[in-house]
């Protein structure tokens, strides 16, 4: 449990992300000697309770999705434990090597379908260390994961009696370079003084509490607030207003008064704006909702819109919510009275939108990413190729309190600009509102929970990063090894299993 901790203190804001180097070391020696049922036993432990401390604050928006999350993401890890044991036993040195393709492989597994929640990259926990994070550049955050493994890696043999006094100091020299080579690369490719952006943007930090925005007949206030600051800013130069996602607490697509109320506020600025808002479709007889967002033009009318594609399973939906209908909010209330009684906070019956939209800004385009969808580097990067000139990031940490969730998120967040060497502007109804340049160094920002305009200016992308280019070959080439690990010994078990059966007869 102490490992797990110190684990999940890397998450954690400030210098803490150092344990990441050094806290699976005794998690894996400690599995490696175990046999069995005691092996698997420890495993999903240790990542129970990792997921468990680091993942905590999820019951702040929905107790049931935190308990599913932490429960099914457990197995993620026990499952790559439990083949680096069944590898020791084999030969200790294979499995070794194999550990971070391992890690890295379940990591970018965990971007792949509905269940898809990749949020705890061992990568992220460097966003603290600039110098170290720009490897991210080249390899991605899956590549810095590998080297934090690998390094983990070499400093169990420095705890492994059977490892002669050479191959010790070998893997501490090793390490050290990695470190330092990381800290080398960063400072070479960072300039020293920053470049000003050129683009002038407005973002909009309302801090409206959740159950003042949501309340029946409020939704007025939350058109005061942000007219209120959008008149605040003195400045005819800017080129976009940014509002939070679901700043407008409505269904823009069908709410005509609400999309009036929007558009006059609009209007009345000199530029035009992007407001997260809630939209509904029809499809097949029944209604669709979704997170969203809208770009309004100067004369107040609605241009673009862009449905969240990237849901928080069991939070935002149910995955596979059409083949699992009995999942769904409405199903469930039927039989599980206290969600309604008890105010328990259930997940959402939100769909996933069609496909990714970038909006135009006079010459330029931009992507738009809702909340968890910073969390998928590829769907980053594609936006990137389609042709954004910059990304904007719209959230509601609202849900997060001063939990160190609101920290985790923007640490995912600077990693994408650093990835793809792209300006990003990051609006939050309250929680951390900021510009990030392409090397994830923070230009302007305004206070959690301040109720403000943040003014400032953002840069156009000039070039693509080597990561943009070959996209994430680390990760697609380790996920394919597990992959190939991992199926050789199911099919030796099921082989050990039939030849078991064909003795018995």
């Amino acid at each position: 449990m102490i490992w797990a901790f110190l684990l999940s203190l890397a998450f954690y804001p400030g210098i803490f992300g150092f344990l990441a180097w050094l806290s699976l070391v005794r998690p894996m020696l400690i599995i490696a000697k175990l046999k069995g049922r005691s092996a698997f036993n420890a495993a999903y432990f240790f990542s129970l309770f990792f997921n468990l401390f680091s993942l905590y604050w999820v019951a702040m928006v929905t107790p049931p999705g935190m308990i599913a999350a932490i429960m099914i993401v457990a197995f993620y890890y026990t499952a790559i434990f439990m083949i680096f044991h069944r590898l020791y036993h084999i030969r200790p040195f294979l499995a070794f090597v194999a550990m971070p393709f391992l890690w890295v492989g379940m990591e970018y597994f965990r971007t792949l379908t509905e269940f898809a929640f990749p949020w705890s990259d061992l990568g992220y926990t460097q966003s603290h260390f600039l110098y170290i994070l720009q490897i991210v550049s080249v390899f991605s955050v899956h590549g810095l994961s590998f080297l934090i493994v690998t390094v983990n890696v070499l400093l169990c043999q420095l705890l492994r009696g059977s490892v002669s006094p050479e191959r010790k100091i070998t893997s501490s020299f090793v390490s050290l370079a990695i470190i330092g080579g990381l800290v080398a690369y960063g400072w070479i490719v960072m300039p020293p003084y920053p470049v000003p952006g050129t683009v002038n943007v407005a973002l909009l930090q309302g801090s409206v509490p959740l159950e003042v925005k949501w309340a029946k007949g409020n939704a007025e206030h939350s058109y005061h607030l942000y007219d209120s600051l959008v008149q605040a800013v003195d400045d005819s130069t800017i080129d976009l207003y940014i509002w939070p996602e679901t700043s407008a607490p409505a269904y823009l697509s069908h709410d005509s008064f609400a999309r009036k109320r929007v558009g006059d506020i609009v209007r009345a600025s000199s530029a035009p704006h992007l407001i997260g808002a809630l939209s509904a479709t029809r499809v097949g007889g029944k209604h669709r909702y979704h997170n969203s967002c809208y770009q309004f033009d100067l004369s107040g009318q609605i241009v673009h819109r862009h449905d969240k594609l990237k849901l928080v399973p069991f939070s935002e939906h149910v995955p596979y919510q059409d083949y699992l209908p009995f999942l769904e909010k409405g199903a469930l209330r039927k039989y599980l009275t206290f969600i309604d009684n008890w105010g328990v906070r259930w997940w959402s019956d939100f769909y996933p939108g069609d496909s990714a939209t970038l909006f135009e800004l006079d010459s330029l385009l931009y992507g738009a990413l809702i909340c968890f969808e910073c969390t998928f580097p590829e769907f980053v990067r594609q936006s990137i190729l389609d042709g954004a000139d910059f990304m904007v990031g719209i959230t509601n940490d609202t849900w997060f309190g001063r939990s160190v969730g609101i920290h985790q998120h923007s640490s995912i967040f600077i990693t994408r600009a650093v990835e793809n060497r792209c300006w990003m502007a990051r609006t939050a109804n309250s929680g951390l509102t900021y510009i990030v340049d392409r090397y994830g160094r923070i230009r302007d920002q305004l206070e959690p929970y301040e109720v403000a305009t943040l003014v400032g200016r953002i840069g156009v992308l000039d070039g693509f990063s080597t990561y943009t280019r070959i996209g994430d070959i680390v990760g697609k080439f380790s996920f394919l090894l597990t992959s190939i690990i991992g199926c050789i010994f199911i099919i030796l078990c099921l082989v050990k299993k039939l030849l078991v059966r064909i003795r018995w007869l």
